[in-house]
């Protein structure tokens, strides 16, 4: 019997340790982070342009109702023009959609067109016979 009710006390022994909470062991948490504002946005879209090399001229920029900054531009480049449309996560900065349209202006050609004759036809395109 007293084997018993020692192997019972052992059992239950620790069962019953009692560890004093810490105070100031864990950090408080982070504070949520604020929404990016209009100059962090088109800043960012800025950075987009000029890693494209584009001039960009913003046309609009506005957060939506779900926390996305949506940041317009019209964009420029040596012979072409267009639009650069950026969707970033005004919490996280991420970008999340790009609608990037900078094409030739009309009109133009580019100084490789080094198919073309003098009066900007190509060549070999097999619309009949080219004399020169």
């Amino acid at each position: 019997m007293r084997i018993l009710m020692l192997v019972g006390v052992l059992l239950l022994v620790p069962g019953c340790v009692v560890v004093p909470a810490r105070r100031g062991s864990s950090p408080p948490p982070p504070p949520p982070s604020r929404p990016m504002n209009y100059n962090e946005a088109v800043n960012l879209g800025f950075q987009f342009c000029r890693s494209r090399g584009y001039e960009c001229h913003v046309k609009e920029a506005h957060m939506t109702g779900n926390d996305v900054w949506k940041v317009k531009f019209r964009a420029f480049a040596p012979g072409a023009k267009g639009h650069v449309h950026l969707d970033y996560d005004a919490y996280s900065r991420a970008l999340l959609k790009v609608d990037e349209k900078v094409k030739a202006k009309k009109g133009d050609r580019d100084d490789d067109d080094w198919d073309d004759d003098d009066r900007g036809r190509g060549r070999g395109r097999g619309h009949g016979k080219h004399r020169d």
